[in-house]
């Protein structure tokens, strides 16, 4: 028996409990510089023992409060080491020094895998990849069955009437038909107005020598001076010049004097001494009563002979109104 323990212990009960505490912590120092439990499982166990060792016995005759303020005596240790009563709780001693920390501890088996857990949120779609090269042309298939004939659709708008055609070739004339019956005469109808004057026809001659022989021939409107040639023995033909085409050929309107020309209605010819180169002169008169005059020359030294309509200048000769015009019941006069 270790003399600490003997039947006759020197110390009181916190005495005691405190020597208790102070082993206990050698030992925890111990086993941690060992290895074999960790600090926080040292502390937790160093905490367990100071408040078991600080609470009284359960049984026990003793009570906190209950001891009286004297000097402890010697009491006997019963078996295990143990008082049958505890002294109140003392006060909580100071932190002792941290310890080595001890070696790391063999790695534990791996433990069973946990549940499955649950699905995430999907994630945004990715960025569009680049679009493959194509790939060849499959063999054209068969060709499949006709499907069903759809059902007719509505009949739509008329369309703009398109533009006429070109005309065709005209067909074989019908048969002629029977003549209808006669229908009765109508009323007849009023008067319509005078129409215009229609173109007038004339004609003149005159010879005044054995070479040639003249004419005026109006015709459709246009007045013609006509000469032939007498001369030799093989007939000449006429020669012809439009005397229409001359200067103010009178042809409706009206004169300077305002009055009303009227057109060519009758002509004549005056050829006498044309043979010595005198002016031939080619009159007119107008559906209106009026007489107008051009003249002409005839020139014996071609072959066949041949008039000559223009002045010196080589112009036209043009038609004049002559002076005086012819009035109902003038004598020697004129208008």
């Amino acid at each position: 028996m270790r003399p600490e323990f003997g039947p006759y212990s020197l110390l009181g009960p916190v005495a005691r409990h405190r020597c208790k505490r102070a082993g206990m912590v050698a030992s925890l120092a111990v086993v941690l510089a060992a290895g074999v439990i960790s600090p926080a499982a040292a502390a937790a166990r160093s905490v367990t023992d100071r408040v078991q060792a600080e609470l009284p016995s359960p049984g026990g005759k003793c009570k906190p409060g209950h001891h009286k303020h004297e000097h402890h005596k010697p009491r006997a240790i019963e078996a295990g080491g143990k008082d049958k009563c505890k002294g109140p709780t003392g006060p909580t001693g100071p932190k002792g020094p941290k310890g080595p920390k001890g070696d790391h501890g063999v790695t534990g088996a791996t433990g069973p895998t946990g549940p499955t857990g649950a699905t995430g949120a999907t994630g945004a779609d990715g960025i569009d990849g680049v679009d493959g090269v194509d790939g060849v042309t499959g063999a054209t298939g068969a060709t499949g069955a006709p499907g069903a004939d759809g059902v007719d659709g509505a009949t739509g708008a008329t369309g703009a009437t398109g533009a006429d055609g070109p005309t065709g070739a005209t067909g074989a004339t019908g048969a002629t038909g029977t003549n209808g019956v006669d229908g009765a005469t109508g009323p007849t109808g009023a008067t319509g107005a005078t129409g215009a004057t229609g173109p007038c026809s004339d004609i003149d001659a005159a010879q005044d020598s054995n070479n040639f022989e003249l004419r005026v021939a109006l015709t459709g409107g246009s007045t013609f001076a006509g000469i032939h040639d007498l001369r030799g023995v093989a007939p000449r033909p006429f020669l012809w010049t439009d005397l229409s085409t001359h200067p103010d050929y009178p042809a409706g309107g009206e004169d300077a004097d305002g009055r009303n020309v009227g057109f060519v209605c009758g002509a004549a010819v005056n050829g006498h001494s044309a043979n010595n180169g005198n002016p031939i002169k080619f009159d007119v008169m107008t559906t209106t009563g009026q007489v107008w005059e051009t003249t002409c020359v005839a020139v014996t030294g071609t072959n066949p002979a041949t008039l000559n309509c223009n002045d010196a200048n080589g112009l036209p000769n043009p038609w004049t109104k002559v002076t005086l015009q012819p009035l109902a019941t003038v004598i020697n006069g004129g208008s």
